[in-house]
């Protein structure tokens, strides 16, 4: 994945479509990164976790979503601090909700782990 070093803009960044509900716009750099991800309804992110701390803005949309034994419905301008190695999971029941996981960058959407689920349809996907 190329890394961004000085000024850029978000809407340069390609788009990746994972599936027929779920894309993603990656912004790289040596430290860190920020996927911008669009999920449509029905999608399912199964429980998982992972070593390092994610952070997620919602955009637009709502999403169910679960960090740990606490579960609440987020919309636009909220935000979850998910600490690393908590085992987390979301429902999207409505198109076009999206969020910006921010988090140090470990390379683990390389490693074809896939925590999406939808009806099966999106394994192979890159992990989030």
């Amino acid at each position: 994945m190329p890394t961004l070093a000085g000024f850029g803009t978000f809407a340069a960044l390609p788009e990746e479509q994972i599936s027929e509900n779920i894309s993603r716009r990656i912004l790289s750099g040596d430290q860190g990164m920020l996927v911008w991800w669009s999920i449509g309804a029905g999608v399912h992110v199964e429980p998982h976790s992972h070593s390092n701390e994610q952070i997620v803005w919602m955009l637009k949309g709502k999403m169910e979503f679960r960090l740990g034994s606490e579960q609440r419905v987020c919309g636009p301008g909220d935000v979850v601090v998910i600490p690393g190695g908590s085992e987390h999971e979301g429902w999207f029941r409505e198109d076009s909700a999206r969020r910006l996981p921010s988090r140090r960058q470990t390379r683990l959407h390389e490693r074809g782990l896939n925590p999406f689920s939808n009806q099966g349809r999106d394994r192979g996907a890159a992990e989030v």
